[in-house]
């Protein structure tokens, strides 16, 4: 790191802290108070309703929390004199807000009075803080990532994901790079990718977890095994929903963060509508750029002795870019449609191949991309007083991936460059390909409120790709002059789900029995050797199948449940599984479904404004589980691996200090290993951990929310966070080779380091200051404090430290006051 960097993060780090010590003395005192009753409008008690407290109306974190008692009664005690936002949440009466001055008298005394059935809620922010909890409290086990409440910091989904517990990101390097996640220890598609519900498959990279800004979505919601209906997929492992933002009022937001080695991201959105909320508009938008010229441990060879060694370099062709822009517009309210929405997308990547699926051998010219215009219709409805409800999505859209390998030579590790007229391409395979993959995909979710206690729900999603292409360098059908890209593969599947949620009129408890019916067919011919191919090659498959799942949870206090899900299902191959990516990986039409015998249980207690606290553990089977696999150098496979079986632990806490200070921690063990292998060269594996599988990570972190810092409205948020990942192995190794150590927690495998993905330490520190007027925020955090060596997915080498400065700008239309009496 260069001594520019190191004098800049010097003084960002004396800032934060003498930001915090400054907090902490201003708030010493505190003496004022605000206290209420909250009445229904007969005038009885409400009790159980949230109550928090705010310093604006923007403000995506409370600062304190509370419920009300039996007596609708509620207290906050020594807080400074000034000006509050009292929120008041509760599911039958909705949202209500008002402002609190502590002036001369600090004392406030507050009457406020709910109406009944209140369904619309008054307060984006508070809407959003809802539904997380409630999606992270249903029956189905889901980690919930709240992205509103640290939109305003400098850090990557990516990041985000990586610090909740029994869940790992898979990268292969900087910014953009391919991305995968692992649940549980379940990875690639066994985790199926959702936004709003809707499988995003017809994106691709263009709107993932590596490219999408926190700034768009208020809040991602990752399941683990048994998905609710209103997703409806064919997933085993589990499912991540990005759940974009949502607004009833105005607003624009725009945001810009720098960062290290050339690195930019911008993202801008806006929503409009009328008094009357009778129509709206809006867009969506992102722009990331990075050179990723981070330096790596690679093996080089010496040119004077041929032999290889290891070395740091810079990545020199490692670069990153991508477009996103989406405007959508529709009428809202209306008789015939509670929304009515258009979206029209359009996006372009660019990703610059500095080597293959392993850092085996340098790329200077290789180069990937992906493009697509994407129009899209949606369309809600509802009936019978909200108990029957419709909602419809489908789009259709043709995605082109590029790739290119045409060059006359050769690039080291160092950047030098060698001519070979006599040889086209870098790689083993030159290519100069366009392949379009033509999407359509329609969703139908339907849900019925029968009675108080029984909800029928019904998803259908049916999904079509018709993949063709040309490549001049590709290959040909045998004797012919024919490429194999033009002739076209297609893939079709649909899935019905169909459960009914039952529960006891006090919603005590709560079960989910879920039936899917899977029917899905491929055809085509895998276009990838370097050799000539018969049509008669061509594979094309077909198979129905079907997948039952029962998910059960029981309040067992007013502050703690349990929960328990089963299923036995099925996972279809995807279409990038079959058809490959068009640069590294390559076709496979032979792939088999997966199925699985999946088990999860948990314990969670929550006390808002104290703590909460969930452990659990699970137990997976699987036949034919996917994996994508190195094959012929430099490419890699989908493959059905036989006869896994995983099980494993995970705990996560949150703990409030102070009403400013919050400390989190979680670690995920599992054991996911092959069992059943009969073949000789195989039988060496049974009781082999899963190859390329983190079986321990944990996270910890602790931050603080400090007002008036330097002014008296303004807030300085700072945190810490911490990510451990315990070695483990690129390559499947013999279970007596494992360290011995209790769990494998402890002491080294006796193999060789090349095969060892070695134990890794994340350290990340920053803080974002909001002035009063909480119009703009600046936010800086640095990344890999400890400048530590990370590595991920098949050991490719993961940036050192960096800086990131993030600048943000926000308008919003604010809303009126709640039905406030002063006690």
């Amino acid at each position: 790191m260069d001594k520019y960097n190191i004098s800049v993060l010097e003084k960002s780090l004396k800032l934060a802290v003498l930001a915090i010590v400054t907090a902490l003395s201003a708030h010493a005192q505190r003496s004022a108070s605000i206290s209420g009753q909250l009445l229904n409008a007969a005038g009885q008690p409400v009790a159980g309703a949230n109550v928090s407290i705010q310093e604006d109306t923007l403000q995506t974190q409370a600062l304190y929390q509370s419920i009300s008692d039996q007596r609708g009664l509620f207290r906050f005690d020594r807080l400074d004199t000034g000006t509050y936002y009292l929120v008041v949440t509760h599911m039958a009466y909705g949202t209500r807000r008002e402002t609190v001055r502590l002036t001369g008298d600090p004392d406030a005394r507050l009457t406020i009075r709910l109406p009944e059935k209140m369904h619309e809620l008054t307060d984006v922010n508070v809407v959003g803080k809802t539904e997380t909890r409630r999606a992270a409290e249903q029956s189905v086990k889901a980690v919930v990532v709240n992205t509103r409440e640290v939109s305003l910091q400098p850090v990557s989904l990516n990041e985000l994901i990586n610090r909740a517990p029994g869940v790992r990101i898979r990268q292969t390097g900087g910014l953009g790079s391919t991305t995968e996640l692992s649940v549980n220890g379940f990875q690639g598609r066994s985790i199926r990718y959702f936004r709003d519900g809707v499988p995003i498959d017809y994106l691709r990279d263009g709107y993932h977890l590596a490219t999408v800004p926190v700034n768009m979505l208020e809040r991602v919601e990752i399941y683990k095994g048994v998905l609710p209906v209103a997703l409806g997929a064919d997933a085993l492992g589990g499912a991540v929903n990005l759940v974009t933002r949502s607004s009833r009022d105005p607003y624009l937001d725009i945001s810009y963060e720098i960062a290290s080695f050339n690195s930019h991201r911008l993202a801008l959105n806006g929503y409009v509508t009328d008094n009357d909320k009778k129509w709206f508009a809006g867009i969506q938008s992102f722009y990331n750029h990075s050179d990723n010229d981070y330096t790596a441990l690679v093996k080089v060879t010496d040119p004077v002795t041929k032999n290889q060694k290891n070395e740091r370099v810079r990545l020199f062709h490692n670069g990153f870019t991508s477009h996103y822009y989406e405007v959508f517009a529709g009428v809202t309210n209306r008789s015939w449609a509670d929304e009515l929405k258009l979206s029209a997308a359009a996006f372009r990547l660019t990703r610059e191949q500095q080597h293959p699926a392993l850092m085996t051998d340098p790329y200077g010219a290789v180069e990937g991309g992906q493009r697509s215009v994407v129009p899209s219709l949606s369309y809600w409805k509802s009936w019978l007083d909200d108990r029957l409800s419709i909602r419809h999505f489908m789009v259709y859209n043709t995605l082109t991936l590029t790739r290119t390998d045409t060059l006359r030579g050769q690039y080291d590790w160092y950047g030098n460059f060698t001519s070979t007229p006599w040889k086209t391409g870098e790689s083993r395979q030159p290519a100069l390909s366009a392949v379009d993959f033509g999407n359509f995909i329609a969703r139908t979710f339907l849900s019925h409120r029968l009675t108080s206690a029984h909800t029928l729900e019904i998803n259908h999603v049916y999904v079509s790709s018709v993949r063709t292409g040309s490549d001049p360098y590709g290959t040909r059908f045998d004797g012919t002059d024919i490429d194999v890209l033009s002739h076209p593969a297609t893939y079709r599947k649909q899935v019905v789900t169909a459960g009914l949620e039952s529960g006891s009129a006090d919603r005590r408890w709560i079960h989910n029995l879920i039936v899917k019916h899977y029917r899905f067919g491929s055809k085509g011919t895998e276009a990838w050797a370097a050799r000539a191919v018969g049509p008669e090659e061509e594979v094309q498959q077909t198979g129905t199948y079907w997948g039952v799942a029962e998910a059960v949870r029981l309040q067992v206090t007013p502050d703690a449940f349990a929960r328990v899900s089963a299923e036995w299902a099925s996972r279809l191959p995807e279409q990038d599984e079959l058809f490959g990516d068009a640069m590294w990986t390559v076709p496979n039409f032979s792939l088999r479904p997966e199925r699985s015998l999946n088990l999860n249980l948990g314990y969670r207690v929550d006390r808002p404004g104290k703590f909460v606290l969930e452990a659990g553990g699970f137990f997976r089977r699987t036949t034919g589980m996917i994996l994508l696999v190195p094959t012929q150098a430099p490419y890699a496979q989908y493959q059905n691996m036989e006869n896994v079986r995983g099980y494993g632990l995970e705990a996560d806490g949150r703990v409030h200090f102070t009403g400013k200070l919050a400390f989190n921690a979680n670690f995920t063990w599992q054991s996911v290993r092959l069992f059943g292998l009969e073949t000789g060269q195989d039988r060496c594996k049974n009781g082999a951990r899963l190859r390329n599988t983190p079986y321990f990570f944990a996270n910890t972190g602790i931050s603080g929310t400090f007002p008036k810092v330097f002014t008296p409205g303004d807030r300085l948020f700072s945190y810490v966070n911490l990510n451990v990942v315990r070695e483990y192995y690129l390559e499947t190794i013999p279970r007596s080779v494992e360290s011995t150590a209790l769990l494998g927690l402890a002491g080294r495998a006796k193999i060789q380091s090349d095969l060892i993905i070695p134990t890794q330490y994340l350290l990340s520190a920053g803080a974002t200051y909001q002035p009063g007027n909480r119009l703009y925020s600046v936010g800086l955090e640095v990344k890999n404090l400890l400048n530590t060596d990370l590595y991920d997915y098949f050991r490719v080498q993961k940036a050192g430290r960096s800086i990131h400065l993030k600048i943000g700008l926000l308008l919003h239309k604010k809303k009126q006051a709640a039905d406030v009496i002063p006690g």
